[in-house]
């Protein structure tokens, strides 16, 4: 059976690295998956596959490669795996913020850590970035697709069961996390909410002017009927930002700041 496995494994890897990765090498040995990239090898208790499929859709160019000594943050980290390969790149000089609202998410992300060293350089904020500070619902236990709940969301019947999983979470602004954990740069933002972008990066508006971050955001989420990507380009616009969206496979957003005028 542990042969079979293997096999098994070993196939799979195979096929998704030759056909689907350009930058990430999937490998499977002794019940643990590994991502290799660079002179760099991560530690997974599950198939990390789609994880990094959907990250190198984050990275168009280098711009959007975290370097050593930079900062960057993680909106809707999950298990970790975005904020691991940042870790590795920034280096013992940069730091990583992780944010995660999802008790039970970071949970798991909390294990693959620890599988991994548990970097000193990354900081996990429990909670959620929106446009002001306060509390939110938000409906957890559901892996990747847990999500902040529409203030309007009234479900009555049947449908108030599901309830249950609605947990009341702090939500901040990028500016309150900025000042909260004391940053004096910050180079990259990468963010994956589940619709709630459009909040996150109105919240940017309040960022001081000497942090003017990149942007890399998973836009093919649905608000009031359309994807989020056609929103994004008049709030960066209002904000001095170019942007571009591509990566059809998990349409993303890139937003870079302005060149200041001459």
């Amino acid at each position: 059976m542990t042969l079979q496995r293997s096999l098994y494994e070993w196939a799979r890897c195979t096929r998704h690295n030759l056909l689907h990765l350009r930058r990430f090498r999937i490998g499977y040995q002794q019940d643990q998956w590994t991502c290799r990239f660079g002179d760099h090898e991560l530690r997974f208790p599950y198939y990390p596959y789609l994880a990094f499929q959907d990250i190198e859709g984050y990275l168009p160019d280098p711009r959007f490669i975290p370097e050593a000594g930079q900062t960057v943050v993680d909106v809707g980290g999950c298990y970790g795996e975005y904020s691991l390969f940042a870790s590795r790149l920034v280096g013992p000089t940069g730091r990583v913020i992780m944010v995660e609202p999802d008790a039970h998410n970071l949970k798991k992300a909390r294990e693959v850590l620890a599988m991994n060293g548990s970097p000193a350089n990354i900081q996990i904020f429990q909670g959620a970035l929106s446009a002001a500070d306060g509390t939110a619902s938000f409906r957890t236990g559901r892996g990747p697709e847990s999500a902040l709940e529409p203030a309007d969301h009234r479900p009555t019947g049947e449908l108030a069961e599901a309830d249950a999983a609605l947990v009341q979470v702090e939500v901040i602004t990028l500016a309150t996390l900025a000042e909260r954990f004391e940053l004096d740069r910050l180079d990259i933002v990468k963010m994956d909410v589940e619709g709630a972008e459009l909040d996150v990066v109105r919240g940017a508006a309040q960022l001081v002017d000497t942090l003017r971050p990149r942007y890399a955001i998973a836009s093919y989420h649905i608000v009031n009927g359309r994807q989020t990507a056609t929103l994004l380009p008049d709030l960066f616009s209002r904000l001095r930002y170019d942007c571009s969206t591509g990566n059809p496979a998990h349409l993303t957003t890139w937003a870079w700041p302005q060149a200041a005028s001459p």
